[in-house]
C-alpha cells in the first residue's frame, strides 16, 4: 500500500437548517464519530449530498471539521462531468490542504477508459494530493477497469480506491493485483470485503454504532471471523434499509431520531417515507439490545 488509507472511513452528512449548513450539529457529530476509533471523515461526497452543495460550503464544512476534530484525517469528495471544471476544483481544494480527494470518473458523459484515466490523471496533476478513485457505476454510468486502475497506481499520489457494486472476484484481483489502498463502499459486502483483504471501508452506515464497524475489522484482521460475523449479520437489517430509499434520507431520519441533526435535505432528494422510518427506529431498538 502506498498510504494509510485503511480503517473505518465515514462519508459525514451535511446537516441543515433551512438553507442553511448546521455548522453547530456537524461539529457535535463529528467529535461523536471521531471519539469511536473512526480512521476519518470523507467530507461532501455522495452521503455528504456534495453534488448539490456550492464550493464555498465545501470549503466551510472543512473549516467546522478542523476545528471540532483536529488532527483526524479529512478527505474531500469531488465529482463533476467536465475535465476542465474538475481541475479548477482541485487546485481550489488542493489550497485547503486536506489529507486527500475522493475522485469519481466524470459523471453522465460515460467516457472510454483512456477518457477516465486522463480525466483522473488531470485531476490528480492539479491537486497534487493523495487520490482516492471512487468507482461507483450506478451513480456515474460507467466503471474504473482492473486495468485503467492499474495505470493510474504508477502514480504515488493515486492512493487507493473506493470500490461500490462490484464483485467478490474482482475485489479479490483489486487487493492482489494493485498496490492501491481498496476500501470498500458498498456498505452491505463491507464484511466480505474485508475477508477478502480489503484495506478498509468507508461507510455511510457507520454513522450508527460506529464502534461495532471498527471493531468488526479489527475482529477480522485479528482473524476472528465468526465474532465478526455476528456484528455484521446484527448491522445487515439497518444497513439494508439506510438504503431502501435514495440515501441519505434514511440515515437523516435515523440521526434526526437521536438528536443529532434535522432530517432535511436538498431537492431533489426527498425525506424518508413513514414507513422507512418506523423500519429504522426498530432496527435501532434491536441494535441497542445487544452488545458485542
Amino acid at each position: 500500500m502506498q498510504t494509510g488509507f485503511t480503517g473505518v472511513w465515514i462519508p459525514i452528512i451535511t446537516p441543515f437548517d433551512g438553507e442553511h449548513i448546521d455548522h453547530t450539529a456537524l461539529a457535535k457529530l463529528a467529535r461523536h464519530l471521531a471519539a469511536q476509533g473512526i480512521a476519518g471523515l470523507v467530507v461532501g461526497a455522495t452521503t455528504g449530498e456534495g453534488i448539490l452543495l456550492e464550493p464555498a460550503e465545501q470549503e466551510a464544512l472543512l473549516a467546522t471539521l478542523r476545528s471540532a476534530v483536529p488532527g483526524l484525517p479529512l478527505v474531500l469528495g469531488l465529482s463533476t462531468a467536465s475535465t476542465r471544471d474538475a481541475v479548477q476544483r482541485a487546485r481550489a481544494l488542493a489550497r485547503l490542504q486536506p489529507q486527500g480527494l475522493l475522485v469519481t470518473p466524470p459523471l453522465y458523459v460515460r467516457p472510454s477508459q483512456e477518457g477516465i484515466r486522463r480525466h483522473i490523471e488531470e485531476v490528480v496533476q492539479a491537486a497534487d494530493l493523495p487520490v482516492l478513485v471512487y468507482n461507483i457505476p450506478y451513480r456515474t454510468g460507467c466503471q474504473v477497469e482492473l486495468e485503467t486502475l492499474q495505470q493510474l497506481a504508477r502514480d504515488p499520489r493515486v492512493a487507493g480506491l473506493k470500490e461500490c457494486g462490484g464483485n467478490h472476484e474482482r475485489m479479490q484481483r483489486l487487493v492482489a493485483e494493485t498496490p492501491l489502498s481498496i476500501l470498500s463502499g458498498d456498505d452491505s459486502q463491507n464484511f466480505m470485503a474485508l475477508c477478502l483483504g480489503a484495506h478498509g471501508v468507508i461507510a455511510a452506515s457507520a454513522h450508527v454504532m460506529p464502534h461495532w464497524h471498527v471493531r468488526m475489522q479489527a475482529l477480522i484482521r485479528d482473524g476472528q471471523l465468526a465474532q465478526a460475523r455476528r456484528i455484521a449479520d446484527a448491522l445487515q437489517p439497518v444497513v439494508r434499509d439506510l438504503f431502501a430509499e435514495p440515501s441519505p434520507a434514511g440515515l437523516k431520519a435515523l440521526l434526526a431520531e437521536d438528536g443529532w441533526c434535522t432530517s432535511e435535505l436538498r431537492l431533489p432528494f426527498l425525506p424518508a417515507s413513514a414507513n422507512l422510518q418506523a423500519r429504522l427506529r426498530q432496527h435501532r431498538q434491536a441494535l441497542l439490545a445487544q452488545s458485542f
